[in-house]
């Protein structure tokens, strides 16, 4: 599980030379590979959160059961996904800054490969601290005509 290696046919990545670079990058377009969430992981994820103490808990009796993957559990995979297709070959780091408009349109299972395709609407320049990179994210689910989440997704890139 993870991300899935065996066709990366469709993988669309964005990138620059140097960080300064990052004007460039507005109105491309990024597809991340299809990634499949981890049994173990989403247990750690529920642990670490404390939603497996939660006291109204998702089960076999209600219309979700219990391979749901919890929305800020996907909001917390878009930088991990998002590495995977926007980066830049200088040195950098991209901090998370934040994420707008998220909405969480469709259940994920942990069994629902599910990608992130979307746009980069907006790179803003913050003088020394960089460069703010503002994406547009849709997390798509394999076999699904409708998404899982859509979200803005802000990265502020620095040097390292």
């Amino acid at each position: 599980m993870g991300i899935q290696t065996a066709d990366l046919s469709e993988v669309r990545t964005v990138s620059v030379a140097h960080p300064s670079e990052a004007p460039s990058l507005l109105g491309r377009e990024f597809v991340t590979p299809w990634f499949t969430m981890d049994d173990d992981r989403a247990e750690m994820f529920g642990k670490g959160t404390y939603l497996d103490s939660y006291p109204h808990r998702y089960g076999a009796d209600d219309a979700y059961g219990d391979d749901l993957v919890e929305g800020f559990h996907l909001l917390g995979m878009l930088d991990f996904l998002l590495n995977h297709s926007i980066w830049s070959e200088g040195p950098w780091i991209a901090w998370n800054y934040g994420v707008d408009h998220a909405r969480f349109v469709s259940v994920i299972r942990r069994s629902d490969p599910f990608r992130l395709t979307g746009t980069i609407v907006d790179v803003v320049d913050r003088g020394e601290q960089g460069h703010l990179v503002v994406a547009d994210v849709v997390g798509e689910v394999q076999g699904r005509e409708k998404p899982g989440f859509v979200a803005t997704s802000r990265a502020l890139w620095t040097t390292a």
